[in-house]
């Protein structure tokens, strides 16, 4: 038997490599990409506002459009076909896939994102392509649904918000429609069908959703299958116990209203006078902008003018600068993990949006916003600690990692250090993407890690690491800055910089340095209120928790690098160019391989570590050293 299986399955390789080659040449005549489509190359990261993970659900196949990175797109034609020739090591395991989906049938759910209604593989591409030739309807799926922010001049956004509006609390998952108010009428529709625990679950809701989705595949009805579903509610109300050829049927006799549904909407013209007058646009009657904010910064204890908690400030002052009578900010000062609570409830009830910038706040943040659902609060932070607080972070790796490249151009003893406190639970993305920036340029170079006599908080402490790191052979030291130092060039906002060091551990030069700009990023933060696209990260609930709320980087203008004088113009033309293609996510600073100190594969060969792993990081690559 398993012989016969076997045979069947290098039938069907070769079938459907045909399949395959045919798409591709096809497409290829057209003057159309051959190749799968890849989500990095027709998506910027940096536009997107949050990554939600989704319940784990049976999807359609139909709408499994592409694959996640441009690397894995070169195997498969547009259609999910394979082009690789029947003796390949990828012919092996699509056959090998063949056998057991025959035999026994797969079983694991793939991994995809879900962007824009359509849904692209990161893991299990082979598995599609073999579905998809044995005409699978669907398939379970591991979801993580990436939003972008709004953007007003593009109505597919505006209507993907809509979408997300209904998504909430609707009954149909990731369905889609034509035009926003459609989700509003599912929406008041939904209210008068009453259901039992069990019918309106979410698995047996999806299995009559993959209901309309197989009768449209066979009727070959190109219309958004909510739309069909809208129709056929209003009609029939919802299926119970309905198989599937009678709502093919009910579909049929539905026709004549979904083509005239399909068509462009169009708004009648009532001639009532001659004048002339522009209409509002439809993201602006969807969303009734909001002029005005009150705005709550919440300041740890121990600001001072040039202070880490006085960047934040004077981020707050040139945001207020630019928004003008928009907002109106206000601040509250000396907050500590006792007070924090009471403080806010005290003085932030009326404000519109509550920006706490100490993650060391984030439980008295909590407590404040579960009793204040409707303020919104955000708590810089790398991370989400609860699903019911926001969080603004960046991708400040990407900075860190050109100064890991000016660095290794700047070391004579190819020898770098990065100094930083020893803490119990940390996360890593910072300190391995400036290692990765130092090799990229220096291969052979040894990278330290030092935390010895470190202690959080205390900028001074870092020249104890720096002493060390020299007794161990670096030259060149990425450290926090202490006033100690005493270098003239350095930048006032500058909190960290790479140095290079002279035998007793004393800065000789200053090279690097990363930097927030907070005044862009609160000016984006209090915009994005106003136009009402940071209301999603509020509705993120308990079943659907975020990587991070706001995650930018260079892309944004929210992160900066400065380099100094000293650093040689062939260094600072690549990490110009490095800057430019991260910023236009044509180039990731996680690129595998990559081993952690354990020897397991981190980052897997000629692929690009997901957001998710990036902001959950807590293992050290494998040529990082540990210094004693």
């Amino acid at each position: 038997m398993q012989r016969s299986y076997e045979r069947e399955a290098k039938i069907a390789y070769e079938r459907a490599l045909r399949l395959g080659k045919r798409e591709y040449s096809s497409r290829v005549a057209q003057g159309k990409k051959g190749n799968l489509i890849a989500l990095d190359e027709i998506v910027e990261q940096n536009k997107m506002l949050a990554y939600v993970q989704q319940p784990t659900m049976e999807i359609p196949l139909s709408s499994i459009v592409g694959t996640y990175t441009s690397g894995r797109s070169h195997s498969f034609s547009a259609n999910f076909m394979p082009l690789h020739n029947e003796v390949s090591e990828f012919a092996s395991k699509w056959t090998a896939l063949c056998v057991a989906h025959v035999s026994e049938g797969l079983r694991d759910p793939i991994e995809v994102y879900e962007y824009m209604w359509q849904y692209y593989v990161v893991e299990g591409n082979k598995r599609v392509s073999v579905l998809k030739y044995y005409g699978a309807a669907t398939f379970r799926a591991q979801i993580t649904r990436m939003i972008p922010q709004l953007n007003e001049d593009d109505p597919n956004t505006a209507l993907y918000y809509a979408f997300l509006r209904y998504d909430k609390n609707g009954l149909f998952k990731g369905i889609r429609m034509s035009r926003p108010e459609n989700y509003e009428v599912l929406s008041e529709l939904e209210k008068n069908i009453e259901l039992s625990e069990e019918e309106s679950s979410i698995s047996n809701i999806n299995k009559i959703y993959m209901q309309f989705v197989t009768a449209l595949e066979q009727l070959q009805i190109d219309i958004p299958v909510g739309d069909v579903i809208l129709q056929y509610l209003q009609l029939y109300g919802m299926p119970r116990g309905t198989v599937l050829s009678e709502i093919v049927e009910h579909i049929q006799d539905m026709i004549p209203q979904l083509k005239l549904i399909s068509k462009p909407q169009v708004e009648p013209t009532l001639v009532l006078e001659q004048k002339q007058g522009t209409q509002p646009s439809l993201v602006q009657r969807l969303f009734s902008t909001r002029r005005t904010a009150k705005v709550m910064f919440a300041y740890s204890e121990g600001r001072t003018e040039t202070n880490w908690i006085g960047a934040h400030e004077k981020g707050r002052q040139k945001m207020q600068e630019e928004l003008q009578d928009s907002v109106k900010t206000f601040t509250l000062d000396g907050l500590n993990e006792e007070n924090c609570y009471e403080e806010l409830s005290k003085h932030a009830k009326d404000c519109d949006l509550v920006l706490v910038t100490s993650t060391r706040l984030m439980k008295a943040a909590l407590r404040f916003q579960l009793e204040n659902p409707n303020i919104m609060t955000l708590v810089y932070s790398r991370v989400r600690e609860d699903a019911s607080l926001s969080t603004y972070y960046g991708r400040y790796y990407e900075a860190v990692f050109l100064c890991g490249v000016a660095a290794g151009y700047a070391s004579k003893n190819r020898c770098v250090a990065y100094i930083t406190p020893k803490l119990s639970k940390r996360h890593t993305s910072d300190i391995n993407a400036f290692a990765l920036g130092v090799k990229t340029v220096s291969p052979f170079a040894r990278v330290l890690l030092v935390s010895k006599d470190v202690v959080p908080y205390e900028t001074e402490s870092s020249i104890n690491g720096i002493k060390h790191a020299v007794e161990c052979g670096a030259d060149v030291v990425m450290s926090p800055v202490a006033s100690s130092m005493h270098l003239s060039d350095v930048p006032e906002d500058a909190f960290s910089a790479v140095f290079a060091v002279d035998e007793y551990g004393q800065p000789l030069r200053y090279i690097a340095s990363p930097a927030w700009d907070w005044g862009r990023y609160y000016t984006e933060i209090v915009r994005s209120y106003l136009n009402q696209s940071l209301d999603f990260l509020k509705d993120i609930n308990a079943q659907e928790v975020g990587v991070a709320g706001l995650w930018w980087g260079f892309g944004t203008g929210v992160l900066k690098l400065r380099l100094s004088q000293f650093l040689h113009p062939a260094a600072e033309s690549l990490i110009h160019y490095l800057r430019s293609s991260i910023a236009l996510t044509r180039f990731n600073p996680f690129h595998g391989p990559v081993r952690d100190n354990e020897g397991k594969l981190q980052i897997a060969a000629h692929s690009d570590l997901k957001p998710y792993d990036i902001l959950s990081m807590e293992w050290i690559a494998d040529f990082i050293e540990l210094a004693k």
